[in-house]
């Protein structure tokens, strides 16, 4: 009898000491964007919630990169990311995805690591302040068509305001560190103004 009653007991202190352990909850900044730009949000794509987090930080710069991997025609762009998230977490260990927003060739816009946190990268440049989005693909070798320009832009002109970021602060990736990213195709509107113009046409409309 008096062992059964220890067994209970040793139950109920098993029990009640699971279910005492806090689960951590990890701050997220979340976007309100306007009409004028759609975004997947991550709830739309079922991203996975962080397991791990970093010192935040606030966003003073917009910076845009490519993939860098060719993106053949027909791939599904959400499984994609939902790859990408996988890799980046096992294998990498960062807490997420590298970048806040990825774009895909049908100028889609997804939400991916939240922007509160900053970006990883496999270069040597500090990414505090880096609002960092993604075209998939590898514009060394494809064109950007015109809805992923259009994408980028409108996602921009978003952050430059939601952010007051300084238009002049809108770089690619390369402009911070060696590499050959965001791809000379993508590269080269920013090097002649192109998105930047276009971002702040949008901001005086």
């Amino acid at each position: 009898m008096k062992s059964g009653r220890y067994l209970l007991l040793i139950l109920i202190l098993i029990i009640g000491g699971c279910t005492m352990i806090p689960h951590k909850e990890f701050v997220i900044t979340e976007l309100n964007y306007s009409d004028k730009v759609k975004v997947i949000k991550r709830s739309e794509w079922d991203w996975k919630p962080l397991v791990t987090d970093l010192p935040q930080h606030e966003i003073t710069k917009i910076t845009i990169h490519h993939g860098g991997v060719d993106y053949p025609p027909g791939k599904d762009p959400v499984e994609h990311i939902r790859n990408l998230q996988d890799w980046s977490r096992k294998e990498k260990k960062w807490i997420d995805i590298p970048y806040h927003f990825m774009i895909d060739p049908a100028g889609v816009i997804y939400e991916a690591r939240p922007i509160n946190y900053p970006g990883a990268t496999n270069t040597d440049y500090d990414l505090i302040g880096h609002a960092q989005i993604c075209l998939m693909g590898n514009y060394e070798n494809a064109e950007v068509n015109r809805s992923q320009l259009k994408a980028i832009v409108e996602i921009t002109a978003y952050l430059v305001e939601r952010f007051n970021v300084p238009l002049y602060d809108i770089k690619g990736h390369k402009d911070y560190t060696e590499t050959l990213c965001p791809g000379k195709n993508l590269y080269q509107y920013l090097k002649n103004g192109t998105i930047q113009n276009q971002v702040s046409d949008i901001l005086n409309r």
